[in-house]
């Protein structure tokens, strides 16, 4: 059976006459009576029964017709889901989200513009740090990934900028400057108690401070490792030193740390949208062009 037989069948069915269907399908009569006999010798059974007045459903003709316009309509919701899949308009999508969610506002306002632009996806958000997120993006666990640290050298991957954030200096409120004049430059460091974060943690963005701190003639005198800025923001709560850490997380601190600003302090942290660059489906695609 083919679909334009079932659309033929049903068209004859309602108007109860070939001639006047043959006209409302827009084909010749003899055309549409060969397309109704073939249908009837594929399914084995009558369909009509030719009167005087035109054609009249058979019991087969009328249980076919049920189950024909459930069919066209199956048929049609098809078509247009795969329209609508096409367009990245349905279908699902599983993203992960920084760890620390309320530090990227501008994540949350663009998942929420995309909810909105496409109703009809279904999102799974994990909460994930961005090492973890790549290795599950890796192995196809996850379609794509708001992180940081990306290795830009790994071909594997592709990704696009989301936002920025500049960084800043943390340390114990509690600390006082000679002269009560809070440092300007890295280089007013060199004598305090710094925390660090381990290169295994983040080996890419380790090295972009480390070069940073370098062309500022500072050397950091480490006495505390933390894993992330949440770890490292209660070391410096703690008093134990200071750190620097992106704008974005000092709403995380409480009210024994404080912050500045330094004027060669001049990298800024970058979040992008990762995925793995051969599996991109028609919904992240779809996403990627919002971003």
């Amino acid at each position: 059976m083919e679909l334009r037989q079932l659309r033929y069948f049903t068209a004859v069915a309602k108007l109860g006459s070939i001639s006047h269907a043959a006209q409302e399908l827009h084909i010749a009569q003899p055309a549409l009576t060969r397309q109704i006999q073939k249908l009837e010798d594929n399914l084995g059974v009558l369909l009509f029964e030719r009167t005087a007045r035109g054609v009249k459903l058979t019991d087969a003709g009328n249980q076919f017709l049920l189950d024909t316009e459930k069919l066209l309509e199956d048929a049609a919701t098809a078509k247009e889901r795969a329209i609508r899949a096409s367009r990245g308009e349905c279908g699902k999508i599983s993203i992960a989200l920084p760890v620390i969610q309320n530090a990227a506002p501008s994540i949350t306002a663009l998942l929420k513009a995309f909810k909105k632009e496409a109703p009809n996806v279904g999102v799974t958000l994990h909460h994930l740090i961005s090492e973890v997120q790549l290795a599950m993006i890796a192995e196809g666990q996850l379609d794509a990934g708001f992180l940081l640290f990306r290795p830009l050298s790994d071909p594997l991957f592709e990704g696009v900028p989301v936002y920025k954030e500049r960084m800043l200096l943390a340390y114990p409120a509690e600390w006082k400057w000679p002269d009560n004049k809070e440092p300007k430059f890295l280089r007013d460091l060199q004598d305090l108690d710094f925390i660090w974060i381990p290169r295994t943690a983040a080996p890419a963005w380790h090295d972009r401070l480390i070069h940073c701190f370098f062309d500022a003639g500072f050397t950091p005198r480490s006495v505390m490792h933390g894993v992330d800025a949440v770890s490292m923001l209660t070391l410096v709560s703690a008093g134990m030193g200071c750190t620097i850490v992106a704008e974005g997380t000092r709403h995380l601190a409480p009210p024994s740390v404080a912050f500045s600003t330094l004027s060669d302090l001049n990298i800024e942290q970058e979040w992008e949208l990762v995925w793995r660059k051969d599996r991109c489906s028609e919904v992240l695609k779809r996403l990627i062009s919002m971003i």
